[in-house]
């Protein structure tokens, strides 16, 4: 099962909005919002590409190819979960605090953009068009026959 053409079209979303989003959304403040919730899951980012990577490297994994395309499409939320963590660390033992507040992140998050180089990511403009019955209806069927 080929579940990295789905990662990936979800990853192109938000390389989209990483990209692209301070020109489209209702205040500066959505775009601060958005990079503070990738960085506060950035577990999940960490996992996938892990996940990626150990298929992208793999000699007989016949999906290898789209695992190393999910690999490329995570530079940036790589660079952005790499980037603020360790200045957030920095300012808390600064400060001598543990357990900082939401606004607190958002004002490391605003101070850090200059040293923050995201790359632009192809053909983000680009999609396939709606489909009533997509591709992913398969994949999603079998998880839920699994799961049962």
């Amino acid at each position: 099962m080929n579940i990295f053409p789905l990662a990936i079209q979800v990853v192109n979303v938000l390389n989209f909005f990483i990209t692209y989003a301070d020109t489209f959304l209702s205040s500066p403040n959505s775009y601060d919002e958005l990079f503070y919730e990738i960085i506060r899951m950035r577990l999940i980012f960490t996992n996938l590409n892990a996940m990626a990577l150990r298929y992208s490297t793999s000699e007989s994994y016949e999906y290898k190819e789209h695992a190393l395309k999910l690999t490329n499409s995570l530079v940036n939320v790589r660079d952005i979960v790499n980037h603020f963590p360790p200045k957030i660390a920095a300012w808390l033992a600064k400060e001598s605090l543990s357990t900082p507040t939401e606004q607190q992140i958002l004002a490391i998050i605003i101070q850090n953009y200059d040293s923050l180089a995201l790359k632009l990511q192809d053909n983000l403009d680009q999609y396939e068009r709606y489909s009533e019955k997509p591709n992913h209806t398969a994949f999603f069927e079998e998880m839920v026959i699994i799961n049962i």
